[in-house]
């Protein structure tokens, strides 16, 4: 069973209130789900989102380069 990227959060989440490291999270995470459901920065990140008591799940966008596609064509 693969999750989509809307249902990680919420179980990242859920691990984080049952006290859980995010290494644990990851590796439980990945039994569950199968290899590669979760990466463990990608968890550290939101564990520490949920440490600053920002629990909410939308996912804030990525600061990366700027695409070179013409949005105009």
């Amino acid at each position: 069973m693969m999750l989509d990227k809307k249902q990680t959060p919420a179980i990242f989440l859920f691990k984080f209130k049952m006290g859980r490291k995010a290494v644990e999270a990851t590796c439980n995470i990945n039994s569950t789900y199968g290899l590669g459901a979760a990466n463990e920065c990608t968890v550290q990140c939101w564990f520490k989102k949920f440490c600053k008591e920002e629990e909410s799940l939308e996912d804030k966008g990525h600061s990366s380069r700027p695409s070179d596609a013409d949005n105009d064509q």
